[in-house]
């Protein structure tokens, strides 16, 4: 039996090691303005997921979907096992939180407060058979969105 790699098997062997994974995990994660007020209008919205977009590839999380209401957001993100949800959270809250209050101010008074967002938040984990499922009922309660359907 031969013992010896393939020389392109050897290059890569001896290049730069990086952990190799071959599962991804699925999560939805929903949170809500603060009071679950009702204030993010269609412009809010707009800003809202090209942030949460730009987040995502900043991080290198895998964003499935997102969905914003007027009250609340949902993401569908994919994520490796190394990656942990609170702390993706935690980025992608903070970073829109900010950028949302800066570009609309109306947020402040609108919201009684410089928070944009409640704390809590809720977390499901979704198995890839139900990926699927998961996605339309996001399009069934929030209507198509086929910019971020294909960015994704």
């Amino acid at each position: 039996m031969n013992e010896e790699l393939a020389p392109e098997v050897k290059r890569e062997l001896m290049g730069r090691w990086e952990p190799i994974y071959r599962s991804q995990l699925h999560y939805l994660v929903t949170w809500s303005t603060r009071g679950r007020r009702p204030v993010l209008r269609d412009r809010h919205v707009a800003a809202l997921k090209s942030l949460i977009l730009q987040a995502c590839d900043e991080r290198g999380i895998t964003l499935v979907d997102a969905a914003v209401a007027h009250e609340h957001v949902h993401v569908l993100v994919a994520l490796a096992p190394s990656h942990s949800v609170a702390s993706v959270v935690r980025e992608l809250k903070g970073r829109t939180a900010v950028a949302m209050l800066t570009q609309f101010p109306e947020l402040r008074v609108w919201l009684r407060g410089n928070l944009v967002w409640d704390e809590r938040y809720a977390v499901e984990t979704v198995s890839a058979m139900r990926l699927d499922k998961v996605r339309e009922r996001l399009r069934l309660m929030h209507g198509p969105d086929e910019e971020l359907a294909a960015a994704s």
